[in-house]
């Protein structure tokens, strides 16, 4: 026999319909099990009704609070540690097939010349961008100068307390766990 509906009916905390009702009290009639689900389950029931509610223990809600919280910077750490760890992992594979490449790609002598090309551009850039920069400042009128020495000192003062504020809001709300 199905007991489906039936059973379900008889543990629902909500009202049945008066043609549920019905169906379940013939199923009741014709059913032992069914019958024997209810009763026990008005006894259990008028059991927790009349059981009175005791307690904590004192001092239990700090206790569950704290527990709660460490639980929780536990699992920001693991979290954390998880994910660094597959960032790392990624990083060295990535690392290793860039070396491979770049070992069957060219020759030992390239490789060589090639690095000290890039260490001599880069010096030579840097040559070349001071020197840009002191003939800048050196045609330069001092208004233009003092204008943007302004200029950047104005960003600063506004920009600082946003930057710093943006901060304390971040650290204020810490990580948000999904």
């Amino acid at each position: 026999m199905d007991h489906q509906p039936f059973e379900e009916w008889i543990f629902e905390q909500k009202e049945i319909t008066i043609e549920e009702n019905k169906k379940l009290n013939n199923h009741l009639n014709e059913c032992i099990v069914c019958k024997d689900l209810q009763e026990s389950w008005s006894q259990v029931e008028s059991i927790l009704v009349q059981t009175p509610m005791t307690a904590p223990v004192s001092g239990f809600s700090q206790r569950f609070a704290t527990r709660m919280e460490a639980k929780k910077v536990l699992i920001q750490q693991k979290q954390s540690i998880r994910y660094l760890l597959v960032v790392g992992l990624v990083l060295l594979i990535i690392t290793l097939l860039l070396f491979a490449l770049l070992f069957f790609s060219f020759s030992t002598g390239e490789m060589i010349v090639g690095a000290v090309t890039a260490i001599t551009g880069f010096f030579h850039a840097f040559i070349n961008l001071r020197a840009m920069t002191y003939q800048f400042f050196h045609n330069a009128s001092p208004l233009v100068i003092v204008f943007g020495l302004l200029l950047i000192g104005i960003w600063g003062v506004v920009l600082m307390p946003l930057w710093g504020f943006t901060v304390w809001k971040v650290s204020k709300q810490g990580v948000l766990l999904k």
